[in-house]
C-alpha cells in the first residue's frame, strides 16, 4: 500500500484553475492535515479561450481576476498558503501555440526551486491539449536524474480524463479520503464561480460525491480517488 504521509514536499501541476481541485482536492486535503508542504503550478490562465463568448477584454480582464481571486480562495480550503501558488501566463486551450518546452522550462524551474518528492498532475489521455501538454511537461521535467526521485501520480479530471475511446484511462492507485476531505474538496470546488455547474454536470457537487464513492467500491474505501502511477520509487 502506498504510505501517503511519506510526502511531506508536494507539488500539484495541473493545467487550469479548478482541474487541481477536480483531480486530487481529496488527496490536496488529506495531505495537507497530515503536515505536507502543497504547492500549485497553473500554466494557464483559464480564460483566453473564452475571448469568443467574451469579446470584451475589458470583461475579459475582469473574469480573470475574479477566477484567480476564487483560485486563491478554493486553494486555502485545500490547505496551500498563497505564497505556494504558481500562476503562468500560457493561453488555456492553447498552449500547444506554444513550444512545449516552455512549459517544461517553467516546470523544471519550479521543481529546482520547490524540490518536491511528489508530483500530481494530468493524465495523458486526456480530451483537452493543455491537459496532455501538462502531463508531457511533467514526464520529461522527471526524467531520471541522480537524487532525482519523485513520485509522480497522474489524475482524474471528470469532465476530461478517459472520454478518449478506446479508452486508456485504467486506474491504477486509489488513495482513500475521509468524508472531510471529500466535502473540502466539493466546498473548494464550488469556491470556483465561473466553474462550478449544477447536477448532473461533472463538476457538480453530486457528481464529486459520486466518483468518489464509485472509486471507493472499486477499491474497499468509503471514499478515495484514483490515479495511475507514472512513477514511483521504493
Amino acid at each position: 500500500m502506498l504510505d501517503i504521509s511519506r510526502y511531506q514536499n508536494v507539488l500539484v501541476f495541473f493545467a487550469h484553475p479548478d482541474d487541481e481541485t477536480l483531480a486530487a482536492g481529496g488527496l490536496m486535503a488529506r495531505l495537507h492535515r497530515s503536515g505536507a508542504v502543497l504547492h500549485v503550478a497553473i500554466p494557464a490562465t483559464g480564460i483566453h479561450s473564452r475571448r469568443m463568448l467574451q469579446p470584451d477584454p475589458v470583461q475579459r480582464e475582469k473574469d480573470l481576476v475574479e477566477l484567480r481571486v476564487d483560485c486563491e480562495k478554493a486553494l486555502a480550503i485545500l490547505g496551500v498558503a498563497p505564497g505556494n501558488i504558481h500562476l503562468g501566463h500560457f493561453p488555456d486551450n492553447e498552449m500547444d501555440t506554444h513550444s512545449l518546452l516552455e512549459t517544461i522550462h517553467w516546470l523544471e524551474a519550479l521543481i529546482t526551486q520547490i524540490k518536491p518528492d511528489l508530483i500530481l498532475t494530468h493524465h495523458r489521455y486526456c480530451t483537452n491539449i493543455d491537459h496532455q501538454y501538462c502531463h508531457n511537461a511533467a514526464v520529461v521535467a522527471t526524467r531520471p536524474a541522480v537524487n532525482s526521485h519523485v513520485t509522480v501520480l497522474c489524475g482524474e479530471v471528470p469532465s476530461s480524463t478517459g472520454y478518449l475511446r478506446p479508452a486508456q484511462w485504467e486506474p491504477n492507485c486509489y488513495i482513500e479520503i475521509s468524508e472531510a476531505d471529500l466535502e473540502d474538496k466539493i466546498r473548494a470546488m464550488q469556491t470556483y464561480r465561473s466553474e462550478a455547474r449544477p447536477d448532473p454536470h461533472p463538476r457538480s457537487p453530486e457528481v464529486l460525491r459520486a466518483v468518489a464513492k464509485v472509486r471507493g467500491s472499486e477499491s474497499g474505501f468509503f471514499f478515495a480517488e484514483a490515479f495511475m502511477i507514472q512513477k514511483i520509487f521504493a
